[in-house]
């Protein structure tokens, strides 16, 4: 899987670096389908790793842009893995070839994702109330009500360290599979004519609106 670039042009989309191309094509079908959604993972997993790698670069205080790169790698990290109406899911057991301390990681991760950072369902924030109790004294016996808030730190070398090995294990099985699927259809398409290719569609690309938030993409 390399980096194309891709613009605009009149009548379609132009591909910087294949000078002598007259057309990019649309593809259609399952396996078309597939390599899109192939490459919205790898997508995720780059700003992941990238996220992930730019923590190192973040001053330590204040803490709040490290948590924020921490919390914004696992998530788009998980996401691979979450249900989507949109595109499938990555399997972790064969992305992982089930290594039993990879899947431990895997697991650890999706909950902290889940029951954490998105939905706060476990201990790792938890928010004791109580009342301050004077002496006795005075004419009123409580100083002040207070809440006592705890929020556990996930962000250690250990679990960075974690993170990182699933991320580029997950970034090399998806390149690994893009680059086959691309193999294999490249093969189907040089068995079609000239003619027959130079008829498809042409690629387009159209700007989300605003109405489209809370609606499902088309499959390609």
């Amino acid at each position: 899987m390399e980096t194309i670039r891709l613009t605009t042009a009149t009548g379609g989309i132009a591909v910087n670096d294949f000078p002598e191309a007259v057309k990019v094509v649309r593809l259609e079908g399952p396996k078309a389908k597939r390599l899109s959604d192939l490459a919205l993972h790898r997508g995720d997993l780059a700003f992941a790793a990238t996220c992930l790698a730019q923590i190192n670069l973040t001053q330590v205080d204040p803490p709040i842009a490290r948590q924020a790169l921490w919390r914004c790698a696992i998530i788009h990290y998980a996401k691979c893995f979450g249900d989507s109406e949109s595109r499938f899911q990555l399997n972790a057991d064969k992305v992982y070839a089930r290594d039993p301390l990879a899947m431990l990681n895997f697991r650890y991760f999706l909950d902290l994702r889940n029951k954490h950072f998105v939905h706060d369902e476990n201990s790792y924030a938890q928010s004791i109330p109580g009342a301050v109790l004077n002496r006795g004294d005075k004419s009123y016996k409580i100083e002040k009500v207070v809440s006592l808030s705890a929020i556990a730190e996930t962000l250690e070398q250990i679990n960075y360290s974690n993170l990182d090995a699933l991320i580029q294990k997950a970034l090399a099985w998806v390149t690994t599979d893009f680059d086959a699927l691309c193999g294999i259809i490249t093969s189907e398409l040089e068995k079609e004519s000239y003619a027959a290719l130079l008829a498809r569609p042409a690629i387009s690309l159209t700007a989300p609106a605003v109405t489209d938030v809370g609606s499902k993409r088309n499959a390609p």
